[in-house]
């Protein structure tokens, strides 16, 4: 299983416009944030989650994605996950700062404006949970682990990996 998701990895991050060489942990966020930019909306694809999110994130993206399914023509999610809303503008201001690591673990907050075409210029925070997975150190990479969307007081207001749990679970 590790060694197929490797050789995914290595490819897909290949794919990349992200430089993958020196796998920081900026360089998952990054590339889910360009697709943000880009407007596409598209962070789920197979080869996205591959190379982009862990393990446990993967499985309960795949669990949510066929409880939908079995309840034929509900939509997955209605709304732009990273962005956190359904109508935005071009994201301008964007931003990056990354915590601490401990241990395996690290968050990077991203701040961006989404909707200064309308006249809104409130910054939105995301924070994206990393981990690290492998079999060694040398060889360990980082994935988003959970998306969650953050207010002024630091409070989550919304765990995408929470709310695919409670998808595949109802």
């Amino acid at each position: 299983m590790y060694y197929l998701r490797f050789a995914y990895v290595a490819a897909s991050l290949l794919g990349c416009a992200v430089a993958a060489s020196a796998n920081e942990p900026l360089d998952p966020v990054k590339a889910v944030m360009e697709v943000a930019v880009k407007g596409k909306g598209e962070y789920f694809d197979p080869n996205s989650l591959m190379a982009l999110y862990s393990l446990a994130f993967t499985r309960e993206m795949v669990a949510a994605m066929l409880k939908t399914k079995e309840k034929d023509g509900e939509m997955l999610l209605d709304y732009d996950p990273v962005i956190g809303g359904q109508d935005n503008c071009p994201l301008k201001n964007v931003t990056y700062k990354q915590g601490q690591q401990k241990g395996k673990k690290v968050t990077v907050r991203v701040e961006f404006s989404a909707m200064d075409c309308f006249g809104d210029k409130s910054v939105r925070r995301v924070d994206f949970d990393l981990v690290q997975e492998g079999y060694a150190v040398p060889t360990q990479w980082y994935f988003v682990d959970d998306i969650r969307h953050v207010e002024k007081d630091g409070k989550t207001t919304m765990s995408l990996r929470q709310q695919l749990k409670e998808m595949a679970a109802n």
